[in-house]
């Protein structure tokens, strides 16, 4: 059975314990978890970083899965959360909603007015509290209108009044609860008794700017929270807080919808109550959880495991601001994979590597893209792939199927994480690893990936400033209407010939074409009949120049070969292979005119001797003897 979840933010707590609630249920039956996330959930950014998170979830086809799980309350961008309801309900498979209600489908509600009704009534009545500064979350989130709906309605219960002035409304952050707080403290009005808070980490904030401020917690002010993070049972003092049942909800969720795979015909409503937890920060159980050693011990292991996750980010991000080409980030990519030792890594990237070389040429030649840049392509390939200790590669498969199918057969009680790869809208792709916990339990993945997401910017800025260098040079070395040689890049290339044919020891050559009857072309036919003119003597000296000879437009009507390693029979038959072509060309196209030049050359056995002006001198003198030939034998035959 295959499992799609929809959820932002997985590194979070509340999230977390949704997935653990999941997996823990799911993978000892044998289901394979598929987790859409990216990082594109607070409430605040509104940025092109968030856009290209948010396409994700763009990518699953809900019709490849068995059921769906969702978290929409982690998905802040309304469009995308109707659109994913949308294509859920389009599939036709069974889905199992947490915390935001969607019609036809399994609903689990995480109940918040009665934690904020008992935080209120204890506050009330055990404290004898009669003024609390309220720190809600954003208005948009349901949760947070709900649980700020839940304090008035418990505010009115205790007859004390709202005040807007006792009120501010935060992001769900530290720094939002620290701002909260010290906007309070600018006001004329008398302290508060209470601050109480729409989930823990702001009431952290809340402490950490009322401390620096110089008020005690909580004897001084009382401070409460909501969601019972880590870092509220860690805090000193342990904060006040309710515990919401995220873990027992998952697993209603993934109960249910598997009855609802089965058509079972499972309830359609559940819903989990939160409890609250007093403790020290509201003056309550003055006892603390953890022992002083057991703290020192948790303090000391997360501050070893944070510092290698920082300089394992460190190298990887300095290794990766250096590299130039594709397969410079393939090969360090993969030995940071080896380090972290998923059990499955796959770094989906779109189109094909010819694609990429191909939109790099539209970029370099000033024109469109050639795709939309901001979307999955259809095809999806796989440069770099880890499974269980070994390294693969997989060629072009439909984005539909997430993975080849090969990836998947015989693969049963898995969880993978499915996170965008992109630099602000630029979609590069998709990253998927499997059965990696650190993914899940910090955050430390995730900056990884945004290192792969900065360093594949690094490489296609690299490649696209290579292939407009590129172009600049055909520019300046290239002749724009034949697309050979021009005078700069026979400047350029030409003493390279020399050079060789100085360390071979062989003969070199200068071989000398002046077109004839151009100006009559152009007289007669026009310029642009003339530019045909010129491009098909071009077109004929390149299919006879071999590798290693140089062709160069010396003038407008003129061309120069220059070539080593010559006989003077070989010159003879190389000028006469020409003049063949000249005339089957004349052959094959019937026009009011013939296709014709002028050839000298001059060669020189020691290229030792040799002086490339010269000998450009003498093989255009040997041509005017062949031109003045020429011209004599049409005045006798006419």
């Amino acid at each position: 059975m295959d499992i799609a979840v929809l959820m932002g933010g997985v590194g979070f707590d509340t999230q977390k314990r949704m997935i653990n609630g999941i997996l823990d249920s799911a993978l000892p039956e044998g289901t394979n978890i598929y987790i859409f996330t990216c990082d594109g959930w607070y409430y605040a950014s509104r940025f092109k970083y968030e856009k290209g998170e948010y396409n994700i979830y763009n990518l699953p086809d809900f019709t490849q899965y068995d059921g769906v799980i969702t978290n929409l309350e982690t998905i802040h961008d309304v469009k995308i959360r109707e659109e994913l309801v949308s294509r859920i309900k389009k599939a036709g498979v069974p889905c199992a909603s947490m915390l935001v209600k969607i019609d036809g489908t399994i609903n689990i509600w995480l109940e918040n007015q009665s934690g904020i009704h008992a935080i209120v009534e204890h506050l009330v009545t055990e404290h004898h509290v009669r003024r609390i500064f309220y720190i809600s979350g954003p208005i948009e989130s349901q949760d947070a209108a709900e649980r700020l709906s839940a304090y008035r309605e418990a505010l009115e219960q205790y007859h004390l009044k709202w005040d807007e002035q006792m009120a501010a409304y935060g992001d769900y952050t530290y720094k939002s609860g620290i701002q909260a707080v010290n906007e309070l403290l600018k006001k004329d009005m008398p302290l508060p008794d209470a601050v109480m808070a729409a989930n823990d980490d702001m009431a952290i904030g809340a402490i950490l700017a009322l401390k620096e401020a110089g008020y005690r917690v909580p004897e001084d002010i009382l401070v409460t929270g909501y969601d019972n993070s880590s870092i509220a049972q860690l805090n000193h003092p342990r904060l006040t807080t309710v515990r919401r049942g995220e873990y027992t909800a998952a697993e209603i969720a993934y109960r249910t919808l598997v009855q609802a795979i089965r058509k079972e015909n499972p309830p359609m409503e559940h819903i989990v109550y939160g409890k609250p937890l007093f403790s020290q920060s509201c003056g309550c159980d003055k006892k603390q959880s953890y022992t002083h050693a057991e703290l020192q011990e948790m303090y000391v292991k997360k501050s070893v495991e944070v510092d290698d996750n920082l300089e394992l980010l460190k190298c990887c991000a300095a290794e990766f601001t250096g590299l130039e080409t594709f397969e410079d980030f393939k090969e360090c990519t993969q030995q940071y994979i080896e380090l972290l030792a998923p059990d499955y890594f796959y770094l989906c990237m779109c189109g094909s590597i010819e694609n990429y070389y191909e939109e790099l040429e539209h970029m370099a030649e000033g024109e469109e893209r050639g795709r939309d840049e901001t979307i999955y392509t259809d095809d999806i390939w796989i440069p770099l792939a880890y499974e269980r200790g070994v390294f693969a590669s997989y060629d072009g498969f439909h984005k539909n199927t997430l993975l080849p199918l090969s990836c998947k057969s015989g693969k049963e009680g898995n969880f993978y994480l499915i996170m965008p790869l992109h630099h602000q809208e630029y979609c590069f792709g998709y990253c998927v690893v499997g059965n990696y916990r650190p993914a899940l339990e910090s955050r430390f993945f995730r900056h990884f990936i945004l290192s792969l997401d900065n360093a594949l910017e690094t490489v296609r800025r690299q490649d696209t400033m290579n292939a407009m260098l590129g172009r600049l040079s055909k520019m300046w070395l290239y002749d724009e209407l034949t697309g050979v040689n021009n005078r700069a890049g026979y400047n350029k290339f030409a003493p390279r010939i020399l050079e060789e044919a100085k360390r071979r020891k062989q003969p070199v050559a200068v071989i000398f074409a002046d077109m004839d009857g151009l100006k009559t072309v152009n007289d007669l036919y026009g310029h642009e009949e003339g530019d045909v003119y010129i491009k098909a003597m071009a077109n004929i000296l390149e299919d006879n120049r071999h590798h290693g000879e140089l062709l160069a437009r010396y003038g407008g009507d003129e061309f120069v070969i220059v070539v080593n390693g010559y006989s003077e029979e070989g010159i003879q038959e190389y000028i006469e292979r020409i003049r063949n072509s000249i005339e089957q060309y004349n052959a094959r196209y019937t026009r009011a005119y013939c296709l014709d030049a002028s050839i000298g050359y001059w060669i020189e056995t020691d290229a030792e001797k040799a002086d490339l002006e010269i000998l450009v001198e003498l093989a255009d003198r040997k041509m005017y003897q062949v031109k003045r030939a020429k011209k004599a034998e049409r005045r006798r035959q006419g």
